[in-house]
C-alpha cells in the first residue's frame, strides 16, 4: 500500500514539472524566425510552433502562455545570416 501511495505521488511531482508562463510579449519577426520580447526586459525567445503566430503582425503586443523545450522539431526553419540573441526556445500553449 505504502508503494502505490509513493508511486501516485512520484508520478504527481513529476507532471507538475512541466510548468507553464504567462505574459504580454511583443511578437517580433525576421528571417530567423518568430519571437516573443518580454515588455518588462526585453529578453526574447525563439517560438518553436511559429505556425500559431504566421497571421500575427510583427511588433503586436500579446499575451501568450508558453513552456520553455531543449528544441524544435520544426524542419521548416529558414537559415539566413542574421543573428537573434535569445535566451531560450520555447513553445506557446495559447495566444490571447
Amino acid at each position: 500500500m505504502k508503494n502505490i501511495i509513493f508511486l501516485i505521488f512520484l508520478l504527481c511531482a513529476l507532471n507538475s514539472c512541466d510548468k507553464t508562463t504567462e505574459k504580454n510579449a511583443v511578437l517580433t519577426k525576421d528571417c530567423t524566425g518568430s519571437y516573443i520580447s518580454h515588455t518588462f526586459n526585453n529578453v526574447d525567445y525563439l517560438i518553436c510552433n511559429d505556425e500559431l503566430v504566421a497571421n500575427i503582425e510583427n511588433g503586436t503586443e500579446i499575451s501568450v502562455t508558453y513552456k520553455t523545450v531543449k528544441a524544435c522539431n520544426n524542419s521548416n526553419q529558414t537559415i539566413c545570416e542574421l543573428y537573434h540573441k535569445n535566451e531560450g526556445i520555447i513553445e506557446l500553449i495559447k495566444i490571447k
